[in-house]
């Protein structure tokens, strides 16, 4: 069996790795136990990761940093004038569906295997993208007719919405219809939100 390169052997750990993290959590997985998966021993572990915090930090943080970085470029690298109010909400929550869809077993963990780690993958990842989103919605208001509403409360709500919808398709084993789900979030965002003139089918 022809031996891997360095770079190929840490990509194999990481992934090991990574699936005995979600499997067992930051706490719950041992080094030993990923060596036993990746069919390796412990010493050549080290030789790659000076520690289980090492590992843990490539393995779930820095994938789940990159992923917090392209929510953050959404919710601020597209000017809803130059593709109107309803599709650019339409394409941003197709994005966050798609992200939340493909990574919510690294969220889970990164957000509920340990309290304090999980508050701070928050407010610092989560929060800023969540606040961006919620200036460019307040900078926009005037782009379409409303009821009164504060962004900094509904923008939550609906990215609470994508969560949950992700989260939901994930445990029944069932693959998210992205666009579909994005079209209806955008209608109950408009509709719920929009005012009788600007929706005169609504009752």
């Amino acid at each position: 069996m022809a031996r891997l390169s360095a770079a190929d052997r840490r990509a194999q750990l990481l992934a090991v790795a990574r699936e005995e993290f979600l499997r067992s959590g930051a706490d719950g997985t041992r080094i030993r136990d990923i060596a036993d998966r990746a069919g390796v021993n412990v010493a050549l572990i080290y030789r790659h990761f000076d520690s289980k915090e090492e590992l843990f930090e490539a393995a779930i943080v820095e994938p789940l940093d990159e992923l917090a970085s392209r929510l953050l470029a959404e919710a601020t690298g597209l000017a809803i004038g130059d593709v109107g109010v309803t599709e650019y909400t339409y394409a941003y929550y197709q994005s966050v569906l798609r992200v939340f869809s493909e990574t919510i077993e690294l969220f889970g963990t990164m957000l509920f295997g340990d309290r304090e780690t999980g508050r701070t993958f928050y407010t610092e990842r989560i929060v800023p993208f969540i606040d961006a989103t919620a200036a460019t919605v307040g900078s926009n208001l005037a782009a379409w007719e409303h009821r009164p509403f504060d962004p900094a409360i509904t923008t939550p709500m609906f990215v609470g919405m994508c969560w949950g919808a992700a989260m939901d398709a994930h445990f029944r084993g069932i693959e998210l219809d992205v666009d579909a789900t994005a079209r209806i979030i955008c209608e109950i965002t408009f509709h719920g939100l929009g005012t009788a003139e600007a929706f005169p089918g609504r009752r």
